[in-house]
């Protein structure tokens, strides 16, 4: 009776364990073959004990049958899964239910509640560490040119961005007003603050000589529908070696919270080929 239990609760927390390296690696091996591994895994263990070589077999087994015989994709699981049982077990360490005077079949229940959650919230912050580090091949370095004035910009190239301006078909980029506001001529800047909220813009508010570049925008939001102003890119380019020149509109938004990485623009999706063609010549050169 005391080996059934044993291999039971063992394959309860490989299963805890494999569930989440199913989840960071992104490739769903299906609950009965992770079933089947925490079981297979837990058999060395009860039987053979604690020692290197059973333990070693029980791995090797769960890895195998979790995530198959593709070295990447073997490699990649066996990390996370290593990763997943040390951290559960010093987070078992640290938050003992036994600590709580709680024993027996409450204290197994209790562990593998423990355990679930410090998983989930490790797998949250995995994948929101890989998301960003991805994110990171989108940020670039580019000075635009405003009112004659050179401005150094953060900017992220956004796939979802497929603003345009309705006439023409250019890309529509984004702008915080808030990096930018100081650099501007002050006719621009109170034209900017005074416009209603609601309704298309009026051009004729913004001084005569910059009419000519200005365009209402009318964007989509989740929100709804709503109108800017658009002025069009006299120059802006990628700062480096590339000779990587963006078109189109901008748009200043009051508000910057939304923008990833800390940039202060977001760029129309069109600039992702200059982005991709940027990668493969530093690959080249590498």
């Amino acid at each position: 009776m005391y080996g059934e239990v044993a291999i039971a609760v063992n394959s309860a927390f490989n299963y805890l364990i494999l569930s989440f390296a199913d989840k960071v690696c992104r490739r769903p091996a299906g609950k009965r073959r992770l079933l089947a591994a925490a079981v297979a895994g837990a058999f060395p263990v009860v039987l053979f004990g604690g020692a290197i070589v059973p333990a070693a077999a029980a791995f090797m087994a769960m890895t195998v049958i979790a995530f198959g015989l593709h070295r990447n994709a073997a490699l990649k699981g066996a990390g996370a899964t290593l990763t997943a049982a040390l951290f559960a077990g010093g987070l078992l360490t640290v938050v003992n239910p036994s600590g709580f005077g709680i024993g027996g079949t409450a204290a197994v229940f209790t562990s593998c509640l423990f355990a679930s959650g410090g998983l989930h919230l490790l797998a949250v912050r995995w994948r929101g560490a890989e998301d960003d580090a991805a994110a990171a091949d989108f940020r670039v370095e580019t000075e635009i040119e405003l009112f004659g004035k050179n401005i150094p910009i953060s900017a992220f190239a956004d796939s979802g961005n497929a603003c345009t301006e309705p006439l023409s078909g250019a890309p529509v980029h984004f702008i915080s007003y808030r990096a930018v506001k100081e650099q501007l001529p002050r006719e621009i800047r109170a034209a900017l603050e005074n416009l209603p909220k609601d309704g298309v813009p009026d051009l004729s508010v913004f001084p005569a000589e910059f009419r000519s570049a200005l365009r209402p925008i009318r964007l989509q939001t989740v929100g709804g529908s709503a109108w800017a102003v658009g002025f069009r890119v006299s120059s802006w380019a990628f700062r480096g070696p590339e000779n990587v020149r963006l078109g189109g509109y901008i748009v200043f938004t009051e508000n910057a919270a939304e923008y990833p990485l800390g940039a202060d623009a977001i760029l129309h999706r069109s600039s992702l080929i200059h982005l991709k063609e940027r990668g493969s010549t530093d690959a080249d050169r590498s």
